[in-house]
């Protein structure tokens, strides 16, 4: 399993506004290969909003980010001081923890 968390701030763009594209671009991020979940994450008191993405595989995660969709997402014009980082996740500990694991590497 391989994480994914982005977080950015939004440009020219109320919160209202922001949650309708989320809306619109949910099935489009729900059909990528390999995304076991994505869950959207808001903080309107801080202007700070992003995503934290697992996906089955690393090689998953690489198609996410060197998509089409990823960019058009990431360089949005509502979009700024975006920060993406991403990670391996420790499946044992989270396991026990009740976070998602459901396989893979």
């Amino acid at each position: 399993m391989h994480a994914f968390v982005v977080s950015y701030s939004l440009r020219d763009a109320t919160p209202g506004e922001h949650v309708e594209l989320c809306e619109q671009l949910a099935p489009a991020v729900a059909a990528v290969r390999g995304l076991a979940s994505a869950t959207w994450l808001t903080n309107p008191a801080t202007g700070r909003y992003g995503a934290f993405f697992v996906f089955e595989t690393k090689s998953d995660f690489n198609g996410f980010v060197a998509s089409e969709l990823f960019e058009t997402i990431s360089s949005h014009r509502s979009i700024s001081e975006l920060t993406a980082s991403d990670y391996s996740i420790s499946e044992r500990p989270t396991a026990v923890t009740r976070g998602l694991v459901l396989g893979g590497t």
